[in-house]
C-alpha cells in the first residue's frame, strides 16, 4: 500500500490554483455544497480565496443523504465539494439527490481523484493510483505503535544471549541459528527487547503463492519468563503493519492448537481456514490475514488455500 501525506502548504497552494480555474470557468457564483467532513474542510479552506455566497452542507449517514438548506438546491447552480473522488458512487448518490431536488446546474470540485474513478470531477488537483492511502491534515493519520520493550531486527551481539521460550522444537535454534537464517536464508527476524532481555522473537518469509506476493509466519515465540505480558501481540502487529505497509497480499501460518493463542490471530485480524495434523506438534491451524477488502480477501483465500 502506498501512502501520501498532504499539508497545509501543499493543500493551501493545490486550493490558490483551483480557485484560478474555477474563476476561468465562471464556477465561482455557485452554491457551495460540501459533502461531508472532508467537503467542509475543502470549502472552509477555499474561503480564503473564494467569497462565496453560500454554502449547504451534505451529509451521508447510513446510505441517506442529508442535505442542510434543500430550500436553496431547486433552481440553483451547485458546486459540490470534497476532498476525495474515489470511485465516483458518493458524487453519483449525491447528483441524483440534487436533481430530485430541482438544482439547474452541477459541477463538482475534489482535492484528488483516484485513477479509475467512474466520475472526473469538473476541477480536481491531485490524482493517485487505486491502491493509494491518502491523507489529508484533516485525517486522522496511522499512528504505529509498540508500547512493549524496544522492537528491532536481530543483530550479531545477539548471539551471545540466550532465548528459551519451553518448546524444544523451537529451543533447538538458538539467537546464532536465527542470526544466520537473516544473514543468508531471506527470513526476517525481529524480537522484542526490554530491560536487556530478548522477550520474544519472530521470524517470518516472503512467499509467492499462485499469483500473490505474501508472507509466512514461520516462528513467533515468548520467552519462558516472560508470556503473558503482550510481547508476542506487539511482534505480530510488527508482521501486520509489514504486511500493510509493504504491499503484500497476505501473512499465513500455523496455530497450535489453543485457545488463547488463537484468540490473538483473530484480535489482529486473522482468519482460521483449517487444520492438519503433525507428527510433531499435534493439532495445527491454517491461519490467513489478507490485505484488502471482503471481495479481494475470498479470492485471494481461494487462490492460495490450496498451497497452504
Amino acid at each position: 500500500m502506498r501512502e501520501i501525506f498532504f499539508d497545509e502548504n501543499s493543500i493551501d497552494n493545490g486550493l490558490c490554483q483551483a480557485h484560478k480555474k474555477i474563476v476561468k470557468e465562471g464556477f465561482d457564483s455557485y452554491i457551495v455544497l460540501a459533502v461531508d467532513h472532508g467537503g467542509e474542510h475543502v470549502a472552509k479552506r477555499l474561503k480564503k480565496y473564494w467569497n462565496y455566497r453560500d454554502i449547504v452542507t451534505c451529509v451521508l449517514r447510513n446510505g441517506d443523504i442529508h442535505i442542510s438548506d434543500e430550500s436553496k438546491i431547486n433552481g440553483g447552480r451547485i458546486f459540490v465539494c470534497d476532498d476525495t473522488t474515489i470511485t465516483g458512487k458518493t458524487f453519483t448518490n449525491v447528483f441524483k439527490k440534487l436533481i430530485a431536488l430541482g438544482a439547474d446546474d452541477i459541477k463538482l470540485f475534489s482535492m484528488l481523484m483516484r485513477r479509475n474513478s467512474s466520475v472526473v470531477p469538473n476541477i480536481f488537483v491531485f490524482e493517485t493510483e487505486a491502491d493509494t492511502k491518502v491523507y489529508f491534515p484533516w485525517s486522522d493519520y496511522p499512528i504505529r505503535t509498540y508500547s512493549k520493550g524496544i522492537v528491532r531486527k536481530i543483530s550479531h551481539e545477539d548471539c551471545k544471549r540466550d532465548f528459551r521460550c519451553g518448546d524444544p522444537n523451537i529451543d533447538k535454534n538458538s539467537l546464532s541459528d536465527f542470526f544466520k537464517n537473516q544473514e543468508h536464508s531471506a527470513a526476517k527476524v525481529y524480537l522484542v527487547e526490554d530491560k536487556g532481555e530478548v522477550c520474544s522473537i519472530v521470524q517470518f518469509f516472503e512467499k509467492h503463492l499462485d499469483s500473490y506476493k505474501g508472507l509466512f509466519l514461520d516462528i513467533i515465540a515468548t520467552a519462558e519468563k516472560k508470556k503473558g505480558n503482550k510481547y508476542a501481540s506487539t511482534l505480530l502487529k510488527l508482521i501486520s503493519y509489514y504486511m500493510f505497509y509493504h504491499e503484500f497480499n497476505f501473512i499465513y501460518g500455523y496455530a497450535f492448537d489453543n485457545k488463547e493463542l488463537i484468540d490473538m490471530y483473530k484480535k489482529r485480524g486473522f482468519e482460521v481456514t483449517g487444520s492438519i495434523q503433525d507428527p510433531h506438534y499435534g493439532t495445527l491451524h491454517k491461519i490467513v490475514i489478507v490485505n484488502g477488502t471482503k471481495d479481494v480477501k475470498d479470492r485471494v483465500i481461494a487462490s492460495i488455500k490450496s498451497h497452504i
